[in-house]
């Protein structure tokens, strides 16, 4: 590798480890289906990247469930919705992706799954009614 191509790997590399990031989506339009109490449900996934030293010790990102609870629910925030209910979480270690390197800065991956009732207003923001019929199943 020469000395320029090294530079430029090294400049990605640190790039990439400076940054972790948090990604949220939601699933708000049903087709008129309601949750299991009877109420329009949301749900929200969130994907949280980090990084790990030594493949164990957190450096970047909080990829513990903690703080993954506290950042999903405060993106719900109390005006967008409540009854919340945590559906799955899934932590991926990327340690054997480019060994030795990732043996040494390891890439984390976790996801979050939470279903939530909206309130009346975030409801309204995204279109949806909820007194909505079921939607017949295509024939």
């Amino acid at each position: 590798m020469t000395g320029h191509a090294l530079r430029r790997f090294g400049l990605l590399f640190a790039l990439a480890l400076l940054g972790s990031c948090t990604m949220h989506e939601r699933a708000v339009q049903w087709n008129g289906h309601v949750g299991p109490d009877g109420e329009p449900v949301f749900v929200l996934r969130s994907t949280y990247v980090g990084m790990n030293f030594g493949i164990l010790l957190p450096v970047l990102g909080d990829t513990d469930i903690g703080s993954m609870i506290k950042e999903s629910t405060a993106w719900i925030g109390h005006e967008e919705g409540t009854h919340l209910r945590l559906i799955e979480t899934e932590t991926d270690n990327f340690w054997y992706g480019a060994p030795p390197l990732t043996w040494l800065f390891t890439p984390i991956m976790t996801n979050m799954t939470i279903e939530y009732r909206p309130t009346q207003a975030a409801l309204a923001r995204e279109n949806v009614s909820d007194s909505q019929n079921v939607a017949q199943p295509p024939r």
